[in-house]
C-alpha cells in the first residue's frame, strides 16, 4: 500500500516537471472565451483609434444615412441591403413643372403654352432645332406649311430653308385615316411625288423629330378615346420604322364662336387636348399648347386669328406659331 501510493506521488511530480516548462517556453497567456478585447476581427480596422474593452469596434457595413450606428458591424448572417429609402435622395435633379394647376371650369390647358423668351440665342440657332423635324397634320398644318414656305421666300434661312423642317400635310388628313390603305379614297400625305402611309413616308425624310398636330378630323368622328387609340396605333407604327423618333403633339386649336358643326365644338377639341396631355404624359412624349394663345376669353378662336369663319387661321394666328414655336426650340436648347 505505501509503495504504491509513493509510485503516484512521483508519477504526479514528474508531469508537473514536464508542463512548467512548456508554458515557461510559450510565453503566451490563454484567452479566455469570452473575453473579445484582445481578438483581431476580421475585415474590422479602425487604424488610430481606441475602443473600450471588451467591445467590437462599430464599423457600418452600409452608409450611416441607411443603417444605425447601433447596427452590428459583423452580421452572423450573410448581409442583406437595406430597404429603398421611400424618398428619393436629396441630391436628385428637379426638373421644373410643365403643368400649371387645374382649375375646374378653366378653360386654360393645365400645360401652359410656350414662352416666347429666344433665351438670346439667333434665328439661325433657334431653327437648326427642326432641322430634323417633319411637320404632320391637316388643313391646319397645311396652313402652317404655306406660311413657311412663303416666309422661306424672303428668308432663306426660315425654320432651316431647303434644309430645314419638311412637311408631310394633308387637307383632311387625321389619325384615324391616316392609318387606312393608300387607294383611291385615302388622304395620305405625298411625298416625292407618291401618297404613302406615314410610317413609310417619315423614314425617307430621315427626320428624328415628328411635330404632329390631328383633332379636327378626329374627334367629332371618333370621339376623344378611339382618337386617343388611334394617335397610339400611329406612332407605334411609326416608332417601328423610326426607333429613335422622338414625337411632339401640338394641340387642337379651336373653333370660332359661331362656326361650330355638328359635334365640332371648342369644348370637344379642349377635352381631345386634355386627353393628349395625359397621353404625352403617359409615354414621354412632348405636348405644345397653341391652342391657348389663339383663344378668346371665352376659350373659342379669337376672331382676328380665324381666317374662315369656323378653324382654319390666318397669318396673324401663324406668326403666333413661330413665336411660340421659336420660344420652345429656344428653351430645349437653352434651358
Amino acid at each position: 500500500m505505501h509503495i504504491r501510493k509513493s509510485k503516484q506521488i512521483l508519477l504526479l511530480t514528474l508531469c508537473a516537471s514536464l508542463f512548467l516548462p512548456l508554458c515557461a517556453c510559450s510565453g503566451k497567456t490563454p484567452v479566455s472565451t469570452t473575453d473579445v478585447s484582445n481578438i483581431s476581427q476580421p475585415g474590422l480596422t479602425t487604424p488610430g483609434s481606441s475602443h473600450p474593452s471588451g467591445t467590437i469596434p462599430d464599423i457600418p457595413i452600409f452608409p450611416s444615412s441607411s443603417v444605425s450606428s447601433d447596427t452590428p458591424s459583423e452580421p452572423s448572417s450573410p448581409a442583406t441591403l437595406p430597404p429603398e429609402p421611400s424618398t428619393p435622395p436629396s441630391s436628385e435633379v428637379t426638373t421644373v413643372p410643365t403643368t400649371r394647376p387645374v382649375v375646374p371650369g378653366s378653360l386654360q390647358l393645365p400645360v401652359a403654352p410656350p414662352s416666347t423668351d429666344t433665351r438670346g440665342l439667333s434665328d439661325s440657332e433657334i431653327f437648326a432645332f427642326y432641322n430634323d423635324a417633319v411637320f404632320v397634320g391637316d388643313s391646319i398644318s397645311l396652313g402652317w406649311r404655306n406660311y413657311v414656305a412663303k416666309k422661306r421666300k424672303a428668308d432663306s434661312l426660315f425654320f432651316g430653308g431647303s434644309n430645314g423642317a419638311q412637311f408631310l400635310v394633308s387637307g383632311s388628313l387625321g389619325a384615324g385615316n391616316a392609318l387606312w390603305d393608300v387607294n383611291a379614297q385615302s388622304v395620305h400625305p405625298t411625298y416625292q411625288g407618291s401618297q404613302m402611309q406615314l410610317w413609310n413616308s417619315i423614314p425617307l425624310t430621315d427626320a428624328k423629330k415628328v411635330i404632329v398636330m390631328f383633332g379636327l378630323n378626329d374627334a367629332a368622328l371618333y370621339g376623344v378615346d378611339k382618337t386617343i387609340e388611334n394617335f397610339g396605333t400611329l406612332f407605334g407604327k411609326i416608332k417601328a420604322n423610326v426607333p429613335d423618333v422622338q414625337f411632339y403633339v401640338l394641340s387642337a386649336t379651336y373653333v370660332k364662336a359661331g362656326g361650330e358643326k355638328g359635334k365640332l365644338t371648342s369644348a370637344l377639341l379642349r377635352e381631345l387636348d386634355l386627353a393628349l396631355i395625359n397621353f404625352c404624359d403617359q409615354n414621354g412624349y412632348a405636348f405644345i399648347n397653341i391652342a391657348d394663345a389663339l383663344a378668346d376669353a371665352d376659350g373659342n378662336l379669337k376672331a382676328e386669328y380665324c381666317s374662315d369663319g369656323f378653324v382654319h387661321q390666318t397669318t396673324a394666328a401663324y406668326d403666333v406659331w413661330t413665336a411660340l414655336l421659336k420660344g420652345y426650340a429656344a428653351a430645349q436648347l437653352a434651358p
